[in-house]
């Protein structure tokens, strides 16, 4: 149920992201968002009635019927995601190209992901390269694309089965496009496609956040034909061309200290990447724990929301041993490798990446936003429920909804309240002004 109210002048106004009255209705500038966050504010002006919900906070929004001003709908900051797929030979076999291509669109699908640009880069290119003298100068699958795949652009409402939209393009270049089946070594140039995907994203414009995320079976090699060289490993054929880990946790982070545009990496490994230099499927690998390495990048490309129970202070070595507990998202599992895994790994990295902060929106002229009178009403897959403030900073909400203001004055959904909606497939979320704010 979408509620509008009154004041004095008679304004109803159905948005969704809850304002509050003009000074007209007898408050002070100090008591009202951006400009403060405070819970207190007038102390001698009366609170307005509020009326709770009919029985809790799954309610629906009930008894805000009573008191609300006016409502507006909450967006999401902005942010971009570029996601950066591996199409190596070796992603032909157990079904990792199939998952991966119906996961990425059931993903980026859910409603979360409209206020994001969204874009597809995939390595390596169909186009093959001179090889090293190692190897005669044979020519190998080495090259990335000078662009994305499929460009950034915003997401909108458009839904991947829409006739256009960047959803829509990255269902038909995935239905298109399969892995790269003329490489018979299965060459995988990771750290070029992931410098490119740095230099791409760090261009849009008027974005909070940069995400990339690597969805890969395996390591890097191409080193071979670096320019200029790199360190490397050297391979069955006496090429240095396997990367060293080391070499790409200082490019991931790199980009993720980065003093004018910071991107966030994100790592996901799939069936294959968990291998320690044996063949797998007929396909050499790296001569070290490619679970380690991994979960290295992982560490070096968002290190604030990695797992706390994972093995973060491991350092890479070419001996080092499987992570009990690796830092990425690890479905190297085959058993439980599918694509309802990937999709959900997705929505989870865009959780911890972006967080679920809304920008508040300008009030419509004469009406301002006053800090204790807002509440918050998320409808998650067509049931709306009122979400309480939290009343204390160290409450993480874990096991039920919540939210607050974050330290610049805007509403964070918290703890399971993030996780409902960012894994919904359907959600909004309208904050109301008026009534005194619902608080646990």
């Amino acid at each position: 149920m979408r509620i509008s109210g009154t004041c004095a002048a008679g304004i109803s106004v159905v948005v969704a992201l809850a304002l509050a009255l003009a000074a007209g209705c007898g408050s002070t500038r100090a008591d009202f968002l951006p400009e403060s966050v405070a819970d207190g504010g007038d102390e001698d002006r009366a609170a307005p009635p509020f009326v709770p919900p009919d029985t809790d906070a799954s309610a629906g929004d009930g008894g805000l019927a009573a008191c609300t001003t006016f409502s507006a709908e909450a967006k999401l900051a902005p942010a971009a995601m570029l996601i950066v797929l591996d199409r190596t030979a070796s992603m032909s076999q157990l079904g990792k190209w199939d998952a991966a291509k119906t996961a990425i669109v059931d993903a980026i699908d859910k409603d979360v992901f409209d206020t994001m640009s969204l874009g597809m880069s995939t390595f390596p290119s169909p186009t093959s390269v001179p090889g090293p003298d190692c190897i005669f100068n044979y020519p190998i699958y080495c090259a990335v694309s000078a662009s994305p795949q499929v460009p950034i652009q915003l997401a909108g409402a458009a839904k991947s089965s829409a006739s256009t939209g960047v959803r829509h393009d990255i269902r038909e270049y995935l239905a298109g496009n399969g892995p790269e089946s003329a490489d018979a070594a299965d060459s995988s140039p990771i750290w070029a496609a992931l410098n490119g995907a740095y230099s791409f994203i760090a261009t849009v414009p008027d974005v909070d956040k940069r995400v990339v995320v690597l969805i890969t079976d395996g390591g890097g090699s191409c080193t071979s034909v670096a320019t200029p060289p790199r360190p490397a490993y050297t391979d069955n054929n006496g090429c240095g061309d396997w990367e060293e880990p080391q070499g790409m946790a200082q490019l991931i982070a790199a980009a993720q200290t980065n003093a004018t545009t910071p991107i966030e990496t994100f790592i996901v490994g799939v069936p294959g990447s968990n291998s320690h230099g044996e063949q797998a499927g007929g396909y050499d690998t790296p001569p070290y724990s490619m679970l380690l390495a991994l979960s290295t990048y992982a560490v070096a490309g968002s290190p604030s929301t990695v797992d706390p129970s994972c093995d973060e202070t491991l350092t890479f070595s070419r001996a080092g041993a499987d992570p009990a507990h690796p830092c990425h998202v690890d479905l190297s599992n085959g058993a439980t490798f599918n694509a309802d895994a990937i999709a959900n790994a997705i929505s989870t990295i865009r959780r911890s990446a972006l967080g679920c902060v809304y920008d508040l929106p300008q009030p419509p002229e004469g009406q301002v936003i006053r800090a204790d009178e807002v509440n918050v009403v998320v409808a998650i897959d067509g049931t709306e429920h009122v979400v309480p403030k939290r009343n204390a900073k160290t409450d993480t909400c874990a096991s039920d909804l919540c939210w607050d203001y974050d330290a610049d004055g805007k509403v964070a959904l918290i703890g399971d309240a993030c996780a409902s909606v960012s894994t919904a497939a359907h959600a909004k979320v309208d904050i109301y002004a008026g009534c005194a704010t619902l608080v646990k």
